[in-house]
């Protein structure tokens, strides 16, 4: 029998799932509301600061889409939309006005706002996507010319002894000979302006009603025109609706009239396009094909929430290009039309979207352009519609800008849009790269050099680190950074919020919605050093939360009560600096004041209820009371009109209210460890008898430990930041300790559990641990 011991430096690296003999030293088997930090070890988690109750109507299990819009660092705004509306909330809790007319409500409306709407803020304009809406155009078509227009006849050249004859419908109205050219007047007579006069006069006197100007005349019937020229119908050119080359159109016309240059006659129609004479600005300009769909039917595609100068905001139908040039053939409908869209982002001056299968993008520059620009050639900067291919159906679910590239996410497949140069229509495509389930309820988010999105699991999820393989920047691949925790995050994983500044995740899970995920992580030098998963839970259901800056912010319900609260993660800061001895570990934390003190009683009254403009007394659970002093008075009595009272007067005092949470640990079994080049495995063939364990701790004010046995014995140790004999120290003054706690255990490791909490409203910092133990060999066989 050897006695031994053993140090763990930290506990840093969250909980596992595995077996004990597996786990790593730093490991716990449970941990709530901790926070694991690098440098001041496992902490009690930040508190949260109420800011403001909001009249929102939302009922208890109503799914509200929240969304966070950080314009810049006096402008921040939380945008929630449920109850077929929008309400949006500077950060203070002040409510902004909301123009939106009743034609736009039936957009949003939906009762899974969550599941059912896509966000994206670009400047001052917020893109809103509803996924069940299928694209259509309107009704509205391009002016319908060729069934107006009539025909033209163009003298386009003079030619000697040419006889120049126009039929309508078979009958010659129009027979003129030029002269021989034999005298030196016949030139003034092969003018095409004269030509034209004389067949526009036999014409018109042939009763042929025609409109005329320089060298052509337009012929207002309907019939079928013909004519000849006796120069291989080179010299006099007619049209009605289309024409093989620009270069044989007049260099005038009627005003609006159109014609349709075919382009390559060895094509059918390849390379044709529509142009209509301007005759404003004397020109011959590209148009649209006549009596074609031109519009989108802008109640079905994405509306925008627009931030106005004077601080309101407009939600509002936009306004989407029209088809201005080609036809269904040369400038066809995006592919989206007749289909949902399920994804909206912003990629290289473009806004995107996708439908089924294909990443559609607007032309560069001009997020509301998703035709092209000109029929006759394929510009650089048209939009873009693009298919991702494969040898299965991929219906992509959402769209991720990564590593200066583009992600495409289907249910199993992921996609990439790559391009070493300007991003056009004749580069880009997309390539098949990598093959991770992923699932369909929650956006993939880029955290530093990584991307992370869910996998569902049946009644669990695990979380997947995409990355790039190291030496290989084209490679893709992705790591299960819960592969230690299988059955930890319940399903339905709707929201990773990242923070590069604290080196976390938090995810948000319909499975369980009064818990925050939290996964803290760290890398040095390229090698990862913390890969720690907790959970943080709270006295209410959480609707929505995204990190700004250095805070945390949430929009939480607690019974009735719909509110913002925030959660700083600043070192060494007291969120009411000139109230608190200390930072005060409380949720739903505010300052109270305007207390009324009654002689009588001798007790100062406060009102809850009006201090947090309640409208009921529900979520007042658990609620604690710091002094002026420090001192603190936990589970104090709340009345039934929200008010509690206060010995002596403290009518002009302020003090901290909150609400208590439970820091919670509980350790590994113990089994003494060795390292063989890096490879912690456990000893197994030996009886490992615990004696003592020393904690260690930094500025911490309380806790309490219990060891429990299987036998039903349960033994509990405080630390209180008392002295033993010192009858002077009160609690709760200088909550702010740094030592060793030792406490006994003396039994068999695998017998006894051993668990940590501190419900105080004091912090809690455990640096590391030491534990003694009596370790015997099995006897060895002879």
């Amino acid at each position: 029998m050897t006695l031994l011991s053993q140090n763990i430096k930290n506990f840093v690296q969250g909980i596992s799932q595995q077996p004990p003999i597996l786990r790593f030293p730093e490991q716990l088997e449970a941990q709530v509301n901790g926070f694991s930090t690098e440098v001041d070890g496992l902490q009690k988690r930040v508190p949260s600061v109420h800011i403001k109750t909001l009249l929102l109507a939302l009922s208890a299990g109503d799914k509200p889409l929240v969304h966070y819009i950080n314009r810049d660092a006096t402008e921040r705004y939380m945008v929630v939309f449920a109850n077929n509306t929008i309400e949006i909330y500077d950060l203070q809790g002040n409510k902004k006005t909301v123009n939106m007319d009743d034609s736009v409500k039936n957009y949003i409306a939906t009762s899974t706002p969550r599941d059912t709407l896509r966000i994206l803020t670009v400047a001052d304009y917020t893109f809103v996507l509803n996924t069940t809406k299928s694209v259509q155009m309107t009704d509205k078509k391009s002016p319908d010319y060729f069934s107006t227009q009539g025909s033209m006849v163009y003298v386009k050249l003079g030619e000697y002894g040419r006889t120049y004859k126009v039929f309508v419908d078979g009958v010659q109205k129009c027979s003129f000979t030029t002269p021989d050219g034999s005298s030196s007047s016949d030139t003034q007579k092969i003018d095409t302006s004269y030509i034209a006069d004389q067949i526009n006069t036999q014409l018109i006197s042939n009763g042929v009603s025609t409109d005329h100007e320089d060298n052509w005349i337009r012929i207002k019937s309907t019939g079928a025109v013909t004519t000849s020229d006796g120069f291989n119908n080179q010299a006099l050119i007619h049209y009605s609706t289309s024409i093989q080359h620009f270069s044989s159109l007049p260099a005038t016309s009627p005003d609006n009239y159109c014609v349709k240059v075919k382009g390559d006659p060895n094509g059918e129609d390849a390379g044709s396009y529509y142009v209509k004479y301007n005759k404003t600005d004397n020109v011959w300009e590209e148009c649209v094909c006549p009596n074609v769909n031109t519009a989108f039917d802008a109640n079905t595609l994405p509306h925008a929430l627009v931030r106005n100068s004077d601080g309101t905001f407009t939600f509002k139908v936009l306004d989407w290009t029209e088809r201005k040039v080609g036809d269904d053939d040369s400038n066809p409908y995006p592919s989206f039309v007749g289909y949902a869209l399920s994804s909206i982002f912003f990629f290289r001056d473009r806004l995107g979207v996708s439908s089924k299968e294909n990443v559609i993008l607007s032309e560069s520059g001009e997020f509301f352009n998703w035709w092209m620009t000109t029929a006759n050639d394929l510009l650089d900067t048209d939009g873009i519609d693009i298919p991702v291919t494969s040898t299965k159906v991929n219906i992509i679910n959402y769209m991720v800008v990564y590593s200066e590239d583009l992600y495409a996410f289907s249910n199993d497949t992921q996609f990439i849009c790559r391009t070493d140069s300007v991003l056009s229509p004749k580069t880009a495509s997309f390539a098949e790269i990598t093959q991770f389930n992923s699932s369909s309820d929650c956006q993939p988010k880029v955290s530093g050099k990584n991307m992370y999105f869910p996998s569902e699991r049946g009644r669990y999820v695990s979380v997947q680190e995409y990355y790039t393989v190291e030496d290989i920047s084209e490679m893709k691949n992705a790591q299960d950074v819960t592969a230690h925790i299988p059955n930890y995050i319940p399903t339905s994983v709707y929201e990773i919020i990242p923070s590069t500044a604290e080196n976390v995740l938090f995810c948000l899970t319909s499975g369980d919605t009064t818990s925050i995920y939290i996964y803290k992580y760290l890398f040095s030098q390229g090698t990862r050093i913390q890969s720690s998963w907790s959970k943080w839970t709270f006295d209410g259901e959480i609707y929505g939360a995204s990190f700004i800056g250095y805070k945390l912010y949430l929009l939480i319900r607690r019974g009735n009560n719909i509110n913002i609260e925030s959660l700083d993660f600043s070192v060494n800061i007291k969120d009411f600096a000139d109230v608190e001895k200390y930072r005060v570990y409380l949720d739903q934390k505010k300052e109270l004041s305007g207390g009324v003190y009654d002689a009588v009683y001798q007790r100062t009254k406060f009102d809850l209820k009006t201090a947090y403009g309640y409208a009921d007394i529900s979520s007042f659970n658990h609620m604690c009371l710091i002094t002026p002093e420090g001192n603190y008075l936990p589970d104090i009595t709340v009345d039934s009109n929200g008010s509690i009272y206060v010995d002596g007067d403290y009518h002009d005092k302020v003090f901290v209210v909150g609400e208590t949470y439970n820091f919670y640990i509980k350790f590994t079994t113990f089994y003494l460890k060795k390292n063989d080049n890096g490879n912690i495995s456990s000893y197994m063939n030996g009886r490992t008898q615990l004696k003592y364990i020393e904690l260690q701790y930094d500025h911490t004010g309380f806790f309490e430990v219990f060891v429990s046995f299987k036998d039903g014995r349960k033994y509990t140790y405080r630390m209180t930041c008392k002295t033993i004999g010192d009858s002077t120290a009160e609690l709760g003054i200088v909550p702010d300790d740094t030592g060793v706690f030792k406490f006994p255990v003396h039994a068999k490791n695998d017998v006894v559990s051993i668990e940590l909490q501190s419900d105080f409203p004091l912090p809690v910092a455990l640096i590391g641990l030491t534990w003694e133990c009596l370790y015997t060999t099995k006897a060895k066989g002879v």
